[in-house]
C-alpha cells in the first residue's frame, strides 16, 4: 500500500469518528431535551454547543499541528498542548491526560526550570533561532527525508520551547 493511500484512510477513518461523535452528541442532547422542559433544556442546550465549539476547536488546533507538522517550524510540539489545553477546558479525559503529562515531566520541568532561571531574556531568541538554524543545514545536505526531519526537530524543540516560556514568564513577574 503506498503512503498516498494510507494516509487517506487514516484521515477517512479520523473524519468518520468525529462524525459518529458528533452525531451522537446531537441525538444525546436531543434525547435529553425531550426529558426536560423550560429552564433546564436551554441550559442544557447551551452546554452541549459549547462543548461541541471546544470539541471543534480542540481537535481541529491539534489536527493543524499535525498536518503542518512535515513543514519547518515548531508545528506539533506548540499547537498540540494548545489543543489539549482547550479539550481540556470541558472534557474531563482531557484534563486527566493533561495531568499525566504533567506529572510525568516532571523532572524534565525541574531541570527546565533551573536553566530558566539562570537565563537572561534577551538570549531566548537567539537561541530558538539558532536552533532552527541548525536544522536548515540537516534539511541540506543530509539523506534524512523532510516528512521525518521537521517533526523530530519540532518534538525535540519541545524542551527548549518550554524554557523560552519560562524565562519569558519569569521576566514578566
Amino acid at each position: 500500500m503506498t503512503p498516498g493511500i494510507l494516509e487517506f484512510w487514516l484521515e477517512l477513518t479520523l473524519l468518520a469518528v468525529l462524525a459518529c461523535l458528533l452525531v451522537y452528541g446531537i441525538f444525546d442532547t436531543r434525547f435529553e431535551l425531550a426529558r426536560r422542559k423550560g429552564a433546564d433544556a436551554v441550559v442544557l442546550l447551551r452546554r452541549n454547543a459549547r462543548r461541541l465549539w471546544v470539541l471543534i476547536a480542540g481537535t481541529t488546533v491539534i489536527l493543524l499541528g499535525i498536518m503542518i507538522s512535515p513543514l519547518p517550524g515548531p508545528g506539533l510540539s506548540v499547537l498540540g498542548p494548545l489543543g489539549l489545553a482547550i479539550l481540556a477546558s470541558e472534557f474531563v479525559w482531557a484534563r486527566r491526560l493533561a495531568l499525566q503529562i504533567k506529572e510525568r515531566s516532571g523532572p524534565l520541568r525541574e531541570a527546565t526550570q533551573r536553566v530558566a532561571d539562570a537565563t537572561p531574556r534577551w538570549a531566548v531568541i537567539p537561541v530558538c533561532v539558532a536552533y532552527w538554524s541548525a536544522t536548515v543545514p540537516l534539511e541540506i545536505w543530509t539523506p534524512v527525508p523532510s516528512v521525518v526531519l521537521w517533526p523530530a526537530a519540532s518534538i525535540l524543540f519541545t524542551p527548549v520551547f518550554l524554557w523560552s516560556y519560562l524565562v519569558l514568564k519569569a521576566a514578566r513577574v
